[in-house]
């Protein structure tokens, strides 16, 4: 994919998760008002700068933008089509992130310092003692077995 066309669609990747970001405070803001307004006629609506920051939305905003975009423009060469385009800019923060991860480890072993070790708290594939007994065979509720076991 030209460079150009992945740098505008991973543009459009972060603007799309930052509009969906904002719906959120927005919708947080119409529930709250339609709380208010139904169990309380005296009290004062909430204003809609309790949940919209402008100025500090809008940099956010640019800066997701701005990340997408830099994403896109990175993986120009592994991008092949329009989704996985914007997709690469949705998830330009994770992407960056990882990228710096890496190169971090890889000047670590160029300067001849090993990386660090992980231990098994970081692994994902295992989890802690307590939430492998909630989900034991012999833990887990069975909605069609609960009523005959009664």
């Amino acid at each position: 994919m030209h460079w150009q066309q992945a740098l505008l669609l991973g543009a459009t990747g972060g603007l799309i998760v930052e509009t969906i970001a904002m719906w959120a405070n927005l919708t947080a803001w119409q529930r709250d008002r339609h709380h208010t307004r139904a169990h309380s006629r005296k009290r004062a609506l909430p204003p809609l700068t309790k949940y919209v920051d402008p100025p500090a939305d809008a940099l956010v905003a640019l800066t997701r933008l701005l990340m997408g975009a830099g994403a896109g423009y990175l993986m120009h060469d592994q991008v092949t089509g329009t989704m996985a385009a914007i997709a690469v800019g949705a998830a330009a923060p994770a992407l960056l992130r990882q990228l710096g991860t890496a190169r971090t480890i890889q000047h670590l072993l160029r300067a001849g310092e090993s990386p660090p070790v992980l231990g098994p708290s970081d692994n994902v594939a295992t989890a802690p003692k307590d939430l492998k007994d909630l989900t034991a065979p012999d833990r887990v509720k069975h909605p069609q077995t609960e009523g005959a076991a009664e």
